[in-house]
């Protein structure tokens, strides 16, 4: 059980140390063509948020497989804790890249992301996966 804590921690903050990586890159810079609002910004934050409250929720599911199973077919119904984490840290760096999108794609795109994460949060959180590393 140590183990597999210290092995989160880890990833944690491999995990982390990525997406401050990628934001301080400046992905956005690689397109400096697209004008971004604050709403674009926003979406992007808020469905970042949500993809990483289901991750936390994932790994949840990932310690419990004989209490819960997981509903995203990309992860299986018992995934690892690793492919929650490589899956997952893939999503969240696909979702920061939809900022290079142009302006209607990467808004739908954000919107959907979204939609299908407080849907998936939500279900969670009622079945009693809390939200936290």
């Amino acid at each position: 059980m140590a183990d597999r804590l210290e092995n989160r921690t880890n990833c944690g903050l491999r995990c982390r140390g990525l997406l401050a990586l990628t934001f301080l890159l400046g992905l956005p810079r690689l397109a400096p063509a697209q004008h971004r609002t604050a709403l674009d910004y926003g979406l992007a934050v808020g469905s970042t948020a949500l993809l990483v409250a289901d991750w936390s929720q994932a790994l949840q599911i990932a310690d419990n497989p004989a209490r819960w199973y997981e509903r995203n077919p990309l992860l299986g119904r018992h995934p690892s804790e690793g492919r929650v984490n490589t899956v997952a840290s893939l999503v969240v760096v696909t979702n920061v890249g939809a900022l290079l999108l142009p302006k209607t794609p990467r808004r739908i795109w954000y919107a959907a992301v979204t939609v299908v994460e407080i849907v998936a949060v939500t279900h969670n959180l009622s079945g009693g996966i809390s939200i936290g590393f």
